[in-house]
């Protein structure tokens, strides 16, 4: 009878320890992968139009899978890409919903909803701001938001290239509701 003899015990468990680091790295880029694609991912905020709530540098995470189960809200703050453009993301924050009238008065928005018509209270907004029309959304006139599209408009209302520049939004450019702040720090937290 014939023994087999590994004239390097060590090498048959190296090799092991090699490759389960491998099928880890792989799983984890399987996992990440997925995650990524169809629940959540991480945004950096470039630009000014959403402050003082989001500032350049930071990090968000955009959750992507509710928004095809529970409605989006107005109030809610989204990253979406803007009409014709598929390669730029915007972080904005969503003002008019489908059915509703929305006009934009004496630097007030105006929104009317079935049977209520009221102005809009922001209070995540800069005390003395001005909500002025564009060329989409003017002064003074009333738009209806159709099914399945969205008015969005930017915090820093005089630095927001929103939908009173390029129009409402269509429900499929909404790429997902922002949940998280986790970058610097000192901001972390869930966003409201």
């Amino acid at each position: 009878m014939f023994q087999s003899h590994n004239p390097n015990p060590d090498s048959t468990s190296v090799k092991k320890f090699f490759i389960d680091i491998f099928e880890t790295f792989v799983s984890s880029i399987v996992v990440i992968t997925v995650i990524y694609s169809t629940v959540a991912f991480p945004e950096l905020v470039v630009g000014s139009s959403m402050e003082p709530n989001f500032y350049t540098g930071e990090r968000i995470l955009v959750e992507k899978l509710s928004k095809h189960f529970v409605p989006i809200h107005r109030g809610d703050v989204v990253v979406l890409h803007p009409p014709g453009d598929d390669k730029t993301d915007f972080v904005k924050r969503v003002v008019g919903i489908p059915g509703d009238v929305v006009k934009l008065v004496d630097c007030r928005v105006y929104i009317k909803d079935g049977a209520d018509s009221y102005m809009y209270v922001e209070d995540y907004l800069r005390d003395g701001t001005c909500t002025r029309g564009g060329g989409k959304v003017r002064d003074g006139r009333s738009i209806v938001i159709d099914k399945d599209s969205y008015l969005v408009l930017g915090d820093n209302r005089e630095k927001s290239l929103d939908s009173r520049t390029f129009g409402l939004v269509k429900q499929d450019r909404i790429i997902g509701r922002v949940v998280y702040k986790f970058w610097p720090p000192t901001q972390m937290g869930f966003v409201d």
